[in-house]
């Protein structure tokens, strides 16, 4: 129960620093916009942090092959829907209110196959002194 708190207590609070932080990240596909919307040391399990992150994304817009080295992602829609490839569990579509987790060094990608706009919230927990992100070349 502590547990399920904690976790809508970390997801809303994630939401209402969104609202006030302003750092974006822009990708190479026009049109795509990553923005960090918090970030914090979990001081519970020592060299770990969250990051939580809303983005939107394009039409056809498809991240590239990567996985997280020692980090967990959850990534909840907002609006529309996104399709994942997720090594050893294959391809899950996830709609709007819905969320997805893809566990530590597994190779995935995430793609918009829709033709609207699809938007999420992605909340990571990693290492710090690990990558975000690794990408796979193949």
């Amino acid at each position: 129960m502590k547990r399920r708190i904690f976790t809508i207590g970390f997801f809303v609070m994630g939401i209402l620093v969104g609202v006030t932080l302003s750092d974006v990240i822009r990708a190479q596909v026009p049109g795509y916009v990553s923005k960090q919307v918090f970030k914090t040391d979990l001081q519970n399990l020592s060299g770990q942090e969250a990051i939580i992150y809303s983005s939107e994304w394009p039409p056809g817009f498809r991240l590239p092959l990567h996985l997280h080295q020692e980090g967990h992602e959850f990534v909840y829609v907002i609006e529309g829907e996104q399709t994942f490839e997720i090594e050893g569990s294959g391809t899950k579509v996830v709609k709007a209110g819905e969320v997805i987790y893809t566990p530590p060094n597994t190779p995935h990608y995430g793609r918009n196959a829709t033709d609207k706009v699809s938007k999420t919230l992605v909340i990571r927990i990693k290492a710090k002194d690990r990558p975000v992100m690794t990408e796979i070349t193949k």
